[in-house]
């Protein structure tokens, strides 16, 4: 095969591959998002008062106490702050980023956290302002429990009484995930000593709720019930996990299709042009083929030579497809800035096996066209 035509039928075979791995990792990705919205906590819901851009406006602290006063006891909630970042943190020795966040003495409850060491601040704490936190757990096993019986945030020093373990996010809620890298604060510690007063009206992310009896339509009509009688009253509402990216999911969807189907016939366009060339490298090669076959040959043996020969180069492809689907992938990944497309042993291993499978199909044509070669016919054309 000329160098010409191997180098053409490697670049074909590498768009397929390249196309492959996009067509399995983009499955392989949203089998995990369907997976992650099927884990989802059930009878978690928050409230919070959605802003026109549809994000999330802070509520003031005094009207979110109102709002959970009008809750069923047996309904655990917990408030959640804004994070506040722009603060130094010192644990030990070391200055660490961590998420510092205001929350009520319920927090664990809610979110059925796991109390690894100590124990969680109570409402006594929050009542009485008592400088303390509580960390999550990857904290300690980083910097070690001795290290982490204070920590000293602005100058100021907090006692650490407990560490927490668990999943501190509401399906991609209103809040961010505070699973870890966090320290939570009573709220009222957190407004007193993080605060400086800018987020008066606004402090309050939503109130995460735990409702196994009651459902999003009861707590939507207590809420709108006692919500008409109170001044001043923020427009809230109530949200069950991953509502807020339904939306989103739909426009992530129709990309991923959209990526898809480019694929595709990315995918399509390779094998025929696979074909074309190993036709083309087929007519050119027919004064061999025919002399061959002149001298014995038969045409399941050319055959047999121009599939090894696409077959190989689909293996080379496959390497260069591989390498570059590796490439694409982590670029369109990081463009988006979400998880779409998969890429792993998996991925790589469909797309050469599909790519060797699409070659060898490929090979059957020019294959054939070899086997027809009418040795006299060309031995003929060459007298000529």
């Amino acid at each position: 095969m000329k160098p010409l035509y191997r180098t053409l039928l490697m670049i074909g075979i590498a768009m397929g591959v390249v196309a492959t791995s996009l067509i399995f990792g983009i499955g392989q990705g949203l089998v995990i998002h369907i997976q992650e919205s099927n884990e989802i906590a059930e009878d978690m819901y928050a409230i919070y008062q959605p802003s026109g851009s549809a994000g999330v406006m802070g509520m003031s602290l005094p009207s979110v106490r109102e709002i959970q006063r009008w809750l069923p006891e047996d309904i655990a909630t917990s408030v959640i702050s804004l994070e506040q970042r722009e603060v130094d943190v010192q644990i030990g020795s070391d200055f660490y980023d961590a998420h510092i966040i205001g929350v009520d003495a319920d927090l664990a409850q809610v979110f059925g956290l796991a109390i690894t060491q100590g124990e969680f601040f109570t409402r006594d704490d929050q009542e009485n302002r008592n400088p303390v936190c509580v960390v999550t757990n990857d904290l300690v096993e980083l910097f070690g429990a001795e290290a982490l019986e204070s920590l000293v945030i602005n100058g100021k020093k907090y006692q650490v009484i407990g560490a927490v373990q668990g999943d501190v996010n509401l399906g991609r809620m209103p809040h961010n995930n505070y699973s870890a890298s966090s320290v939570f604060f009573p709220v009222e510690v957190w407004y007193e000593e993080f605060n400086d007063g800018i987020y008066d009206h606004g402090l309050i992310m939503e109130i995460a709720v735990y409702s196994p009896t009651f459902g999003k339509a009861d707590l939507e009509r207590i809420l709108s019930q006692n919500i008409i009688h109170m001044e001043n009253a923020p427009a809230v509402k109530v949200a069950a996990p991953g509502e807020q990216d339904y939306s989103k999911h739909a426009r992530t969807l129709l990309i991923l299709t959209g990526i898809f189907l480019i694929a595709f016939l990315v995918f399509l366009l390779a094998g025929l042009n696979i074909i074309q060339i190993a036709s083309a490298n087929v007519y050119d090669q027919q004064r061999e083929f025919g002399l061959k076959a002149a001298l014995g040959a038969q045409p399941k043996h050319l055959s047999r030579e121009i599939s090894a020969e696409i077959v190989a180069c689909s293996l080379q492809g496959g390497y260069l497809g591989i390498v570059l689907a590796g490439i694409v992938n982590t670029i369109m990944n990081q463009y988006v800035g979400e998880y779409w497309a998969a890429f792993n042993i998996v991925t790589a291993i469909a797309g050469m096996l599909l790519a060797l499978l699409v070659g060898w199909i490929t090979s059957v044509i020019p294959a054939r066209q070899t086997a027809k070669i009418d040795p006299v016919l060309v031995l003929k054309q060459e007298v000529r």
